[in-house]
């Protein structure tokens, strides 16, 4: 039984690294939000292995794994469409303002306001810091912030705008032009791919729920399961599964960084 447990724990283990480790190194801010697909996937296959034995905690570690990172790639998509749209907003109105205003600080002061969803906030600390430390440090902090390459695209056009005294109004146009872009380009990877990822978590789970399902209305397949070959064969086709599973996976939150 014991090497049967420490079987079932390199599979869960194998299954879970399969999924996780492209994922593994992100910036530090993300990493809290990385910790809970690995507890409950641990928490779902220390259950499964006490009730059903190791087989089953390999399974059910990889499809709980499977359809959580499924649910956080659908959810950090959504947050991305969002914040592109945000910034593709508010780009559209600073350019508008620019064309009637003198100075750029004038235009993002009458822009900042209009500003919606995440970027509002940090539009409003973007034109309080062009008062206090100017306009080129302002624009290096908005471009330093999470809001994205098409953001700190902005904040660069704000400070070229601010220092070259020329015409800026075609500077912002293009940038309006790249925000739109990108919320599009965000709008369509949600639609078409994020949003079709839960179809693998489901898979997933179907089936584990038939093969689960034959053991326990058959009492020989349940037998076989049970026993040596079949807790192998549970366990490789576990980590098959899930490494089929973890290319699109992988794939998809790769492309969401």
């Amino acid at each position: 039984m014991l090497n049967f447990a420490a079987l079932g724990a390199v599979g869960a283990g194998a299954a879970l690294w399969t999924l996780f480790s492209d994922v593994v190194p992100v910036r530090r801010a993300e990493r809290t939000s990385l910790r809970w697909p690995w507890l409950l996937s641990g928490a779902a296959a220390f259950v499964a292995g006490s009730l059903l034995g190791p087989a089953a905690a390999g399974l059910t570690a990889a499809v709980v794994g499977v359809g959580a990172w499924c649910a956080a790639t659908v959810v950090r998509s959504r947050r991305r469409v969002a914040a592109a749209e945000s910034v593709a907003q508010f780009a559209a109105v600073l350019a508008n303002q620019a064309q009637v205003s003198r100075t750029v600080v004038d235009a993002l002061e009458t822009s900042a306001p209009l500003a919606s969803g995440p970027i509002a906030q940090t539009a409003a600390k973007f034109v309080a810091e062009c008062r206090s430390i100017g306009v080129e440090a302002a624009a290096q902090r908005f471009a330093a912030g999470d809001e994205g390459e098409v953001a700190a695209w902005l904040a660069d056009a704000v400070a070229v705008a601010a220092s070259s005294g020329g015409e800026w109004v075609p500077i912002l146009e293009v940038v309006e032009s790249e925000a739109a872009e990108a919320a599009a380009t965000a709008r369509h990877f949600h639609r078409h791919v994020a949003a079709n990822l839960p179809q693998l978590g489901l898979a997933a789970a179907l089936g584990a729920a038939v093969a689960l399902g034959s053991a326990l209305v058959s009492p020989d397949a349940w037998a076989w399961l049970s026993g040596p070959q079949g807790q192998r064969v549970g366990l490789a086709a576990t980590v098959v599964g899930v490494a089929l599973c973890a290319r699109p996976l992988a794939s998809a939150w790769e492309m969401l960084r």
